[in-house]
C-alpha cells in the first residue's frame, strides 16, 4: 500500500471490501490483524471511496468482534487504527460510533465479552476525534451516578470508559503543558 501514497485506483475499495469481510472474525486473529490494517489504510488513502463501503458492509461486524476477549496485542492495536482511521475518514461517523460500540457489547453473551476492550476503541475514538469527548463523558457519567436505573453491565461499561478517557484527557494535559 505504500506504494498507493499519491492515491489508489478507485476500484481497489470496492474490490477489496468483499473480500476483507470473510477475514472479519475472531477464528483466526493473525487474518483479522491484516484486514483491520487494510481496512485502515483504504480508509486513510481513500476515504470517500472506501468510508461508503465499510460503513455499509462491514461497521456491524467490526463492533461484534471489538468485545470479543481474544482480541489482544497486535489484533486489539489494529482495532485502534481501524477505528481512528474511521472517524478521520468521516467527522460524523463518531457520534454513532460510540454508541454503537456499547450497544453492541450489552448485547453479547457475558462470557464473550471484554468491557475493556470496547472501553479502550471509544478511547480512541474519542481521542481521534476530540469534538466528542464532553457528550461521551456526560454520556457514560450519568450510569455511575446514584439513584442510576442502568443494567450493571452499563455502569461495569460507564466506569472503564470514564477511566480510559480520564486516562486520556490526564496524558492530553501533561504533553499539552510540555510544548
Amino acid at each position: 500500500m505504500a506504494s498507493y501514497e499519491s492515491g489508489i485506483p478507485d476500484q481497489l475499495p470496492t474490490s477489496l471490501i468483499p473480500q476483507i469481510k470473510t477475514y472479519i472474525s475472531t477464528s483466526d486473529i493473525s487474518l483479522l490483524s491484516q484486514a483491520l490494517i487494510t481496512l485502515s489504510l483504504l480508509l486513510e488513502l481513500a476515504p470517500a471511496i472506501t468510508f461508503p463501503e465499510v460503513e455499509h458492509d462491514l461497521l456491524n461486524d467490526i463492533y461484534n468482534v471489538t468485545y470479543s476477549p481474544l482480541i489482544s496485542g497486535v489484533a486489539l492495536e489494529s482495532l485502534f487504527r481501524f477505528y481512528s482511521s474511521l472517524v478521520q475518514a468521516d467527522n460524523q461517523i463518531s457520534t454513532h460510533v460510540v454508541p454503537n460500540l456499547v450497544i453492541a457489547a450489552d448485547k453479547a453473551p457475558r462470557t464473550e465479552s471484554s468491557p475493556s476492550n470496547v472501553a479502550k476503541c471509544v478511547a480512541q475514538v474519542v481521542r481521534s476525534q476530540l469534538a466528542v469527548a464532553a457528550g461521551t463523558i456526560a454520556e457514560y457519567t450519568k450510569y455511575v451516578k446514584p439513584g442510576s436505573k442502568a443494567k450493571p453491565s452499563l455502569v461495569i461499561l460507564s466506569l472503564l470508559i470514564i477511566g480510559e478517557l480520564g486516562r486520556f484527557m490526564l496524558v492530553f494535559r501533561i504533553f499539552s503543558r510540555l510544548r
